[in-house]
């Protein structure tokens, strides 16, 4: 299958501004299963760009706008990828691994220290207390993929999904307590119990195709966050590798999850990363559009 994606970001401005270099963390991500074509980012006002690899083999474009000044920052992305059908459970894990709890074994355990936590953290204070009566088996289950689905079940029947295009992430606490937040808010939660229950997990940002009906209506399969980037988690799982959970649907991840950048921090990974200078107070306005399509 080969998609054509379709992504503008925009930011209005009520004054003349100048800007800073801008970090894009949009191109998907290359695979043994999936293949980027093309990816071309035009932008307003015109920059100079080049790439940069970033320490977590994110593909990183640079934007320079030099003495540009504008009251409109805009980049528009087309990209077109190949991906491959994947059965999200085609996997065979280490012997060791198989059940909840488990113990990471080196090397694995030095190369993932950055994607674990001891004991809990700010802004997730109680979500312990919410896990031990959300899932099933919270103490220990003979299925360690089960138990994780589990968890990714309970986050989708337990928070609503809200877009939110502002930047900036809830907390933890917050979310459960709201009980609503966006697919970056879920990945978020999702994150912080695995790891407090001594897991290695990161944060996925990208994109999520969702095929239209076979019937030729307009209902799509499965995504609550259609029309916005996606987010979603990876769980080391020794063995498999970095397996995807996503929250916000309630499933774990197949070919249609098309990653663009991984992190162990989401703040790190934000899509359209830089900053912007006037001489004085300056309001803004974010818009983003994006179009996912198959191509022949």
């Amino acid at each position: 299958m080969r998609l054509r994606i379709e992504h503008t970001t925009e930011h209005k401005y009520d004054g003349l501004v100048s800007f800073s270099d801008h970090k894009i963390y949009l191109r998907p991500l290359d695979s043994h299963r999936r293949e980027v074509h093309a990816f071309i980012v035009e932008t307003h006002p015109n920059s100079s760009q080049r790439w940069v690899r970033d320490a977590y083999g994110n593909l990183v474009l640079v934007c320079k706008f030099g003495l540009e000044t504008d009251r409109a920052l805009r980049f528009s992305a087309t990209m077109e990828v190949s991906i491959m059908e994947e059965n999200p459970f085609d996997f065979i894990l280490e012997s060791y691994a198989t059940a909840y709890p488990f113990a990471y074994r080196e090397p694995d355990t030095t190369s993932l220290l950055p994607f674990m936590s001891k004991g809990s953290q700010k802004g997730a204070l109680r979500i312990l207390d919410w896990f031990y009566t959300a899932v099933p088996q919270p103490l220990n289950h003979s299925d360690v993929v089960q138990f994780l689905s589990d968890l990714n079940a309970a986050i989708f029947r337990d928070i609503d999904y809200a877009r939110r295009d502002e930047e900036g992430i809830q907390e933890p606490d917050t979310t459960l307590g709201l009980r609503t937040g966006s697919c970056r808010d879920m990945a978020v939660l999702f994150i912080a119990v695995v790891r407090q229950l001594g897991f290695a997990a990161r944060f996925v940002s990208g994109y999520l195709y969702d095929p239209p009906s076979k019937d030729g209506s307009d209902e799509h399969l499965f995504n609550r966050a259609m029309g916005s980037m996606h987010a979603w988690a990876e769980v080391y799982l020794p063995g498999a590798g970095w397996k995807g959970f996503d929250p916000t649907n309630g499933i774990l991840s197949n070919q249609f999850f098309v990653p663009s950048a991984v992190s162990h921090d989401p703040f790190v990974i934000s899509p359209v990363q830089g900053d912007y200078f006037s001489e004085g107070p300056v309001s803004s306005d974010l818009s983003v559009d994006l179009k996912i399509e198959e191509v022949t």
